[in-house]
C-alpha cells in the first residue's frame, strides 16, 4: 500500500485534498486520515468531513495533517519527516498559500520564483543558514493567492451552487471579471472576497465557516480541475 502524508494550513486544504483524493482514487480504495493540531503537548485532532473514504480493498493510504497556520507546514514537515518515512510513507507534499508582498496588490515572477527557492533550499543570510532545505522525497505545492482561487477558476461548480449563477455578460459586467478566463493572480482583491461577489450575484455567500466551505467543496468539479485547471 503506498503510503502519503499532505501537510497544509488550514481546514479548507484539508477537505479539499480529501475530495480530490476520493475522487481521483475511488472511495473504496484509499484510507484517509484526517488530523488537526492542537498546539504543542497536546494530542491531535481527528477531523471529520461531509464525505469520507469507505476502503475495502484500499490500496492507497493519507493522512492529511492541519497546520493551523501557513507557518506551521514546512516546521511540521521537517519535524516528522523522519518518523513518516521510518513508518513506511513514500512521500510528503505540503500546501501553502502564496500572497503578494505587504507593500505591493500584485507579485512578480520573481517574487514567486524567490519564495519556491526558499521553501525547496532553505535561505541562507550573510552566509549562515536561516531555515533548512525540504529532506528529499518531500515537495511544497504553492496555491498562488489562495486556495480560493482553484476554486474560484472552476466555474461548473456555480451551477451547482445556485442555476441563477450562469455567468452570463451582465453577471459578468456586474462583477467587473470573469473568474473563467481572466488571470486571477493578477487580482488585486483576494479570492476569498471574489468567490463571495460571484455568490452575491444570487443573494448567497462563500465563508470559511465549516459548513459553507464544504459546501463549495463538495460541488466542485473535480475532473474540471484535476484534467484542464
Amino acid at each position: 500500500m503506498k503510503k502519503i502524508a499532505f501537510y497544509v494550513e488550514g481546514q479548507t486544504e484539508q477537505f479539499f485534498i480529501n475530495k480530490l483524493l476520493i475522487e481521483i482514487a475511488g472511495k473504496k480504495k484509499i484510507e484517509i486520515e484526517l488530523q488537526q493540531f492542537q498546539g504543542v503537548g497536546k494530542p491531535t485532532k481527528s477531523i471529520y468531513p461531509k464525505t469520507t473514504a469507505q476502503p475495502q480493498n484500499p490500496q492507497h493510504f493519507a493522512l492529511i495533517f492541519d497546520c493551523m497556520g501557513d507557518g506551521g507546514v514546512k516546521p511540521r514537515i521537517l519535524q516528522d519527516a523522519v518518523s513518516l518515512f521510518n513508518q513506511g510513507y513514500s512521500e510528503i507534499v505540503g500546501l501553502i498559500d502564496f500572497y503578494s508582498p505587504p507593500q505591493r496588490t500584485t507579485f512578480t515572477l520573481a517574487d514567486l520564483s524567490k519564495f519556491e527557492n526558499e521553501l525547496s533550499n532553505g535561505t541562507v543570510r550573510n552566509e549562515r543558514r536561516i531555515t533548512q532545505p525540504l529532506p528529499n522525497d518531500t515537495s511544497i505545492v504553492i496555491a498562488v493567492r489562495e486556495i480560493e482561487d482553484w476554486f474560484l477558476a472552476e466555474c461548473n461548480h456555480y451551477a451547482c451552487i445556485d442555476a441563477s449563477i450562469t455567468l452570463d455578460t451582465t453577471q459578468i459586467a456586474s462583477l467587473g471579471f470573469n473568474p473563467c478566463v481572466d488571470d486571477l493572480t493578477l487580482r488585486a482583491t483576494t479570492a476569498f472576497e471574489d468567490l463571495k461577489s460571484v455568490y452575491k450575484l444570487v443573494g448567497k455567500t462563500y465563508r470559511k465557516k465549516k459548513d459553507k466551505m464544504e459546501e463549495t467543496v463538495e460541488r466542485l468539479d473535480y475532473a474540471n480541475l484535476y484534467i484542464n485547471l
